[in-house]
């Protein structure tokens, strides 16, 4: 007689993964859902809404991504207190800074400088001469970047600028000056950079907050991208959400930056079209790249001075709860 082991009870079911329609769903949102058209801002938008793998959904109005805060105005300041803005990262180098000053007022918000790159005297002087041959500074609010009805000049010459800051870092680290030694670069050499920001984020009241740089493209993109795939958000989503920049930086700003780029290098030469790009395949390829030398973005933190309840605790702060199915709504436009 052969006896039968009793049938093991079944588990309780776990969220389900966003499938992929659901994630095709989210990638064919209409970029303009994630647009906060502030004048005087360069591709402002919000990170919120992507699904989890765990059935959660990023929490809108609670991360944003831009580029240079030069021109905020009174009205995009007000918005922003409205929305409870808390912090405001800064990724850009003191070169940066010093000619394009954010324009925060008295917004009641934690300005936390992070320089990603940290150049060295030389090259922080190359920057601020290429920021003095882009006009940058000049002519604050006059372009948006994102439809605010700007010339197209102000975006185009912080893009440019911030361009000038990744090929001075990488050419001072003797690396390659593509855009793709820029990746490199931030990945292998600035973790502890990269990890302060995401640290920044993780401090008890720090949300809602504002990651940006001079375009919000590449360290902006970076940065985001850590705290996505910290989240759990599926890598196609991300790669789409670091492609919008291309749909942001359009029209007035692209022809700005490519008027510019024949004069826009901290060293005197041209930067290349591709350097003012966003292709999916460069932030697949910097978290493949991640994945190969720690196992997971988690793990990488971790390595560069993070703890883990610091990154649990940013996790908890920006998911929404899960809820039936995890699609992007359009209740975040009554701001």
């Amino acid at each position: 007689m052969t006896t039968q082991a009793p049938s093991t009870p079944a588990a309780p079911d776990a969220p389900a993964s966003p499938d992929a329609e659901v994630i095709a769903e989210v990638i064919a949102a209409p970029p303009a859902r994630r647009s906060l058209p502030l004048p005087g801002t360069i591709n402002l938008r919000d990170v919120g809404g992507y699904p989890t793998a765990d059935g959660r959904t990023v929490r809108w109005r609670t991360l944003l991504r831009s580029g240079a805060l030069r021109g905020l105005d009174g009205r995009g300041r007000a918005v922003l207190a409205q929305i409870g803005l808390r912090t405001v990262v800064d990724l850009r180098e003191d070169a940066e800074v010093e000619h394009d000053p954010d324009a925060l007022g008295r917004l009641p918000a934690t300005h936390r400088r992070v320089p990603i790159f940290t150049l060295p005297a030389a090259a922080q002087a190359a920057v601020g001469q290429a920021a003095d041959r882009n006009g940058a500074g000049a002519g604050a609010g006059g372009g948006d970047g994102n439809g605010g009805g700007g010339t197209g000049g102000g975006a185009g010459e912080s893009v440019a600028v911030g361009a000038a800051a990744g090929m001075a870092a990488v050419r001072a680290a003797g690396a390659d000056g593509d855009l793709a030694g820029v990746f490199d670069f931030a990945v292998d050499q600035r973790g502890s950079r990269l990890t302060a920001a995401v640290i920044a984020l993780a401090a008890p009241g720090a949300l809602p907050a504002i990651v940006h740089c001079s375009a919000g493209k590449d360290r902006t993109g970076l940065v985001i991208a850590l705290v996505l795939d910290l989240a759990g958000v599926p890598v196609e989503v991300i790669a789409e959400d670091f492609a919008l920049t291309s749909h942001f930086l359009r029209d007035e700003a692209a022809a700005a930056v490519l008027r510019m780029s024949a004069r826009t290098s901290a060293d005197g030469a041209a930067v290349a079209p591709a350097m003012l790009a966003s292709p999916p395949e460069l932030i697949l390829r910097a978290l493949d790249r991640i994945r190969a030398g720690f196992g997971d973005t988690r793990s990488y933190l971790l390595a560069h001075g993070a703890t883990a309840h610091a990154l649990d605790r940013l996790v908890d702060a920006l998911l929404a709860p899960p809820h039936p199915t995890a699609v992007v709504t359009s209740d975040h436009h009554d701001l």
